[in-house]
């Protein structure tokens, strides 16, 4: 499956993102100072502002749908509040993709997140732990993802990487932290101004290779 971007053009205010192509088949990680286009980007591709171009996902030309068709799951940077208990949460998810009790444990075994399925009062971190699960259960034509660990602490933000790294299928993932970058992309883009100034595929390097390789990106 191939996530592909054509063409798209998009407003927010005064700002103006133009993306000529990008093609996602593995995770990419999208790096870029603040207001340099990432949320717009995922924005225009979730159908969540009016943008001119061509997204297409499962092999089929999805601009023209609405959100809700165009099988993305968007994985934000604020998580969306659950509405009841965790646990009937996912099995509802489940129940709605024509999965059952079994693929819901499993999600939860992967995100290590048994201890929160009865729970109440939950923190950011713990919703989108949730919100997280749940995007798993639908397993769409591609994940949207900006910044979804920015909440949570280093242990939970080390296995959502991992399961991102193993997912399966196309994600643009957006995040500040070109060393998050580096860690859970398969290719390293970097937009400035509404555009992408260049992609590349990411090759094992040690830090000090990691550290001049951001510096270049920023300098």
């Amino acid at each position: 499956m191939v996530l592909k971007i054509t063409n798209l053009k998009a407003r927010r205010g005064g700002f103006q993102l133009y993306v000529e192509r990008l093609e996602v088949n593995s995770v990419v990680a999208l790096v870029g100072r603040n207001g340099s286009g990432k949320t717009t980007l995922l924005d225009a591709v979730a159908g969540l502002i009016p943008a001119e171009g061509a997204v297409e996902a499962c092999g089929r030309e999805v601009s023209a749908l609405p959100p809700e068709e165009r099988k993305l799951v968007y994985i934000q940077a604020t998580p969306v509040d659950l509405p009841m208990k965790p646990r009937r949460f996912l099995r509802l998810v489940a129940s709605k993709w024509g999965k059952g009790e079994w693929e819901v444990k499993e999600v939860v075994e992967r995100l290590g997140i048994g201890n929160l399925l009865n729970s109440s009062g939950l923190s950011t971190g713990q919703k989108q732990l949730l919100n997280i699960a749940a995007g798993l259960l639908a397993e769409p034509c591609a994940f949207l993802m900006d910044e979804p660990t920015s909440h949570l602490d280093w242990f939970n933000k080390r296995i959502v990487n991992d399961v991102v790294k193993k997912i399966g299928v196309p994600v643009l993932y957006v995040t500040h932290d070109p060393f998050e970058a580096f860690y859970v992309g398969d290719v390293i883009c970097l937009i400035e101004g509404g555009r992408i100034r260049g992609c590349r595929e990411n090759t094992p390097a040690d830090f000090s290779e990691v550290e001049r390789i951001v510096k270049s990106l920023y300098l």
